[in-house]
């Protein structure tokens, strides 16, 4: 008699069993842990792989004009934002921090892990990095700023000037909190100006070094001397981009 309830009862078990599963299977994204039908979310962290908070994240649809959704990370560094039924069609996730340091407000654009669409019937997850250097993807410019130079008197070839930037005294971190180094970036032409690219956004005094000359350098957007050595405080100067910083000098003998 037992052994005939066990028969019965088996397949009934291993059927609500199953069903079970497919249910939460229909719920994820089986190519993507953690992905929701619906949902788009993630985890937004700085360079040491702390929670970073209050960024703001953008899902904007790839199709229809002015369609957007917001969230923000939690202290966690948690979001989650819920993608509606209309529009239809695919989505794609940007984020940004917007932080004041040095007497500046600075917008920042995160680094996704992903950049490739998604759509509500199967959700997305998308996690973003705060780097204060290195190249964006797909090569579309740094996210470090960059400092611009204009010869005025010096009888030097610019691509052999280096800059020495140095933490300002008081100042041991980045804008980020990370621990600042003195360091020391090659001059280079890009499309007709003479630049150092992505340096990251901090204070310093910085130094710009050439064989057998002594280089002075003039602020070009104030009523400056000519100093060796310079306070940077990176701004917004020339026709930058929304999250672009730079700093321009006169370099003179």
């Amino acid at each position: 008699m037992k052994h005939k309830v066990c028969s019965v009862l088996l397949p009934f078990i291993y059927s609500a069993v199953l069903a079970a599963c497919n249910k939460n299977d229909d719920d994820k994204d089986p190519g993507a842990p953690g992905t929701k039908k619906g949902i788009v979310s993630g985890v937004v962290t700085d360079a040491k792989n702390q929670p970073v908070k209050d960024a703001r994240i953008t899902i904007e649809h790839t199709v229809w004009y002015n369609s957007y959704l917001f969230g923000s990370s939690d202290n966690d560094g948690k979001y989650q934002v819920s993608l509606p039924d209309d529009p239809a069609g695919d989505w794609t996730a940007k984020a940004q921090l917007t932080k004041t340091a040095y007497g500046q407000t600075y917008k920042f654009d995160l680094e996704p892990d992903k950049s490739d669409a998604f759509n509500k019937a199967n959700g997305a997850v998308r996690n973003f990095t705060w780097k204060l250097s290195g190249q964006r993807p797909g090569g579309t410019g740094y996210y470090g700023a960059h400092v611009d130079l204009y010869q005025f008197g010096a009888d030097v070839d610019l691509t052999k000037v280096k800059l020495s930037f140095t933490p300002f005294p008081g100042e041991t971190g980045f804008i980020d909190g990370t621990t600042a180094a003195s360091f020391e970036r090659p001059v280079e032409e890009v499309a007709g100006t003479f630049m150092v690219k992505d340096v990251p956004i901090g204070k310093y005094t910085i130094k710009a070094v050439y064989a057998g000359k002594r280089l002075l350098l003039n602020n070009r957007h104030a009523d400056d001397n000519n100093e060796e050595t310079k306070t940077v405080v990176f701004g917004k100067y020339g026709y930058l981009g929304e999250t672009e910083y730079n700093i321009e000098f006169y370099v003179t003998e």
